[in-house]
């Protein structure tokens, strides 16, 4: 592209017959001229050219950061998916336990029928969850396939979450969308040069061929200019240039403060999803499991109620779905952070 900086005018030709020069009335004239653009247009134009290669080769990496956050974003919602099925299919299986419990003691006379039933619905309802968070799982991996290709079978990674939360905070990079941006204000402003250089005068060089009398051919060279004329079309292309790269140029602010605000807020958000991480890694986990484990055995031994057990369960499995989300969406953060950082 850019070896087309370089190009001679079209060649404009024409052909005369008649009397040329002398008396007689048969004479050829052929004449042939091409332009040449001034040195300066050309060097305008081949730095036009390059920043537009350039311009292309941003809108690629932009375009590739977009797409490896998409993807990673789709496999992470996947992977989220699945640990999803996985905490509903352990509380289900408690309520299991809790309803087939419920008929034992109504069986033997220990209960009523209130709590045999309450218990069945609760098992019932924590059965339908599971059901659709299973049902959840098709579209997720068709996500993924969207972005990468078949899966062929393939399962999400278990680890996948729990790696990306826990990877270092991003740094160095270029932020793409920026770099696209500004190679965009200097395209413009290459545009608004090379509309200004073509006022240069463009070289005109050419040949002819002529008889004369009918009888003697001659030849010889043409050497002329060409030059824009003031108050033409040209002063209108340079000036709405001139407009289009101020436009430009003001985008281009707009972009690096926008993008500058989303990467300060994308690292703050950073910073308080790894410190509600560290509580549920820890804290958060510790009390769903002693919630779950009491329940199930004061339950089992008849210290506590039906009522008592569900809302031992239910505050359990809530602290871990939370500690899913905040996994979940910390790992999106940090895709998110690297691409912001062209990482």
């Amino acid at each position: 592209m850019r070896k087309t900086a370089f190009q001679l005018d079209p060649i404009a030709a024409q052909y005369q017959h008649g009397q040329i020069n002398s008396g007689y009335s048969g004479d050829h004239n052929i004449q042939a001229t091409t332009g040449i653009p001034f040195p300066t247009t050309i060097a305008q134009r081949a730095a036009f050219l390059k920043e537009s290669m350039r311009l292309a080769e941003s809108e690629q990496l932009s375009t590739r950061a977009l797409v490896k956050e998409s993807a990673g974003s789709a496999y992470l919602q996947w992977a989220m998916g699945a640990e999803q099925v996985k905490l509903l299919q352990r509380l289900d299986s408690s309520y299991a336990s809790l309803a087939a419990f419920a008929a034992r003691k109504f069986e033997l006379g220990e209960t009523g029928r209130l709590e045999k039933v309450a218990a069945q619905s609760s098992a019932d309802g924590v059965r339908v969850q599971l059901r659709q968070a299973q049902g959840h799982i098709n579209p997720y991996a068709a996500e993924v396939e969207r972005w990468t290709g078949a899966l062929n079978g393939a399962v999400p990674d278990a680890t996948a979450l729990a790696s990306t939360a826990s990877a270092p905070d991003p740094d160095g990079g270029a932020d793409p969308v920026l770099a696209q941006q500004q190679q965009r204000a200097l395209l413009s402003e290459r545009e608004w040069r090379s509309e200004r250089g073509l006022w240069a005068p463009s070289l005109q060089g050419g040949g002819f061929y002529q008889t004369l009398d009918g009888a003697s051919p001659f030849t010889g060279y043409l050497i002329g200019a060409s030059i824009p004329f003031p108050g033409t079309g040209q002063g209108a292309r340079t000036k709405a240039a001139r407009l289009r790269s101020g436009i430009a140029q003001q985008q281009l602010e707009e972009v690096r403060r926008a993008r500058l605000s989303e990467l300060t807020g994308t690292r703050t958000r950073l910073a308080q999803l790894r410190e509600s991480l560290a509580y549920y890694d820890g804290t958060g986990a510790s009390l769903a499991a002693t919630l779950r484990g009491d329940a199930e055995r004061a339950y089992g031994a008849g210290d506590i109620g039906y009522i008592e057990f569900i809302q031992g369960m239910k505050q359990a499995h809530r602290i871990d779905t939370q500690h899913l989300r905040v996994r979940y969406e910390l790992a999106l953060t940090v895709l998110h952070l690297r691409a912001l950082q062209g990482l």
